[in-house]
């Protein structure tokens, strides 16, 4: 996971490692940041690496949702 510390004028990018073996809580991962200046990183490495970001939460959000829909229509075919 990356962010953009415009206050800080830094880049932090978090690897989050499991504890366990199967995680069921955030407690369960360990959190290392990396911080870097935007000077030290290409503008084309930063915009790639918020891409690749974005694209992983909106699949989990997208997963999601798709799975809240199912539910909800099998809840409605059960009800009928």
């Amino acid at each position: 996971m990356s962010a953009y510390d415009i206050k800080e004028a830094n880049m932090i990018m978090s690897y989050f490692k499991p504890k366990v073996q199967q995680p069921q809580s955030v407690a369960d991962y360990i959190r290392t940041n990396l911080e870097a200046l935007p000077k030290d990183i290409h503008l084309i490495d930063q915009i790639e690496l918020h891409k690749q970001t974005r694209e992983m939460v909106y699949s989990t959000l997208d997963d999601k949702a798709m799975l809240a829909h199912k539910l909800q229509n099998s809840l409605e075919n059960t009800s009928a």
